[in-house]
C-alpha cells in the first residue's frame, strides 16, 4: 500500500500508474522516468478569491504520444476548493478528470452529500471505460486507499463504472451533443454536477456555447457537489480558463 498525503502536498507520480501510464514505455526512450504532477488542493471562501488564484503550471500533468509526437501539458498549479455562492454546497476544480472520484467520496464522507445520488456528467467523454480493478465501498471510505485508487489505479477515462460500484452513484446522466442538451429536464433528486470543460473545446462549438452556460448555470446552485475538470490533453488550457471563469462571471 502506498503511504501518500491526501492533496495537501504535490504528488509526483513517476511509475507506470494511474495517468503516467499512458505510452510509458515509448516515453521512457525519450526521457528516463516519465512523471506527472498531481497538484495540492487549496481552498477558498468564495469562486471569486479561487479564480483569482487560478495558474496553470509548467510540470506535465498529462503526458502522451499524439502522432508520433510527444506531448507535455501542465495542468493546474494547485487545485481548487471553494463554496457555491447561492446553496453553499462544495466546489472542486482540478486538472484530470478521475480525481472527481475522490472529492465525490471524500464529500460523502464528510456528510456534505448524501449517497446514492445521481450523476449529471456533461462532457464530451463518457470516461465508462472499466479500471483494472475496482475498489469495494468499504475500502473507498479509508482516505489513503481512496486517494492510492484515484491516481494509482483511476485514469481519466474510467472513473465512473468504479463509483457505480461504491453505490455512491445511483444512475448517470451524460450531457455531450446539442441533442442531450435539448432533451435534458432538470430532475427533482439530489444529484452530483461533474463537468468537464473539454465540453467548450472548439470541435464542439457548434452546439453553441452559449446553451452550454445557461444549462452548467442553471444547475449549479441545485446540486448537492459540483466537479470540474479542466483536462488539460483534451482543450487548451488558456481556454478552459476562459470558460471557467464565465461559468462563475
Amino acid at each position: 500500500m502506498f503511504k501518500l498525503p491526501h492533496y495537501n502536498q504535490e504528488l509526483i507520480l513517476k511509475e507506470p500508474f494511474g495517468n503516467n501510464a499512458f505510452d510509458y514505455e515509448r516515453r521512457s526512450q525519450s526521457h528516463p522516468e516519465p512523471y506527472i504532477r498531481v497538484a495540492p488542493l487549496l481552498s477558498f471562501p468564495s469562486a471569486a478569491a479561487a479564480l483569482q488564484k487560478f495558474q496553470i503550471g509548467i510540470t506535465p500533468a498529462f503526458e502522451i504520444y499524439d502522432q508520433d509526437k510527444l506531448r507535455a501539458m501542465p495542468g493546474m498549479m494547485n487545485f481548487l476548493q471553494f463554496p457555491e455562492a447561492t446553496s453553499g454546497r462544495p466546489i472542486f476544480v482540478f486538472d484530470n478528470h478521475n480525481h472527481a472520484f475522490f472529492f465525490w467520496h471524500i464529500s460523502a464522507q464528510q456528510s456534505q452529500i448524501s449517497e446514492p445520488l445521481l450523476l449529471i456528467h456533461i462532457d464530451q467523454h463518457k470516461d465508462a471505460r472499466i479500471p483494472t480493478s475496482l475498489i469495494s465501498a468499504e475500502d473507498a471510505r479509508d482516505p489513503e486507499l481512496l486517494f492510492e485508487y484515484t491516481n494509482f489505479t483511476l485514469n481519466v477515462g474510467n472513473f465512473i463504472p468504479p463509483a457505480i460500484k461504491t453505490d455512491l452513484l445511483s444512475n448517470v446522466i451524460t450531457i455531450d451533443s446539442e441533442a442531450t442538451i435539448k432533451a435534458f429536464k432538470t430532475p427533482a433528486q439530489p444529484f452530483i454536477l461533474d463537468i468537464d470543460l473539454d465540453f467548450f473545446a472548439p470541435e464542439l462549438d457548434y452546439i453553441g456555447n452559449q446553451h452550454k452556460l445557461d444549462l452548467i448555470r442553471e444547475l449549479l446552485p441545485k446540486a448537492a457537489m459540483t466537479t470540474i475538470a479542466t483536462s488539460p490533453y483534451f482543450i487548451d488550457q488558456d481556454l478552459a480558463q476562459k470558460y471557467l471563469e464565465a461559468i462563475f462571471n
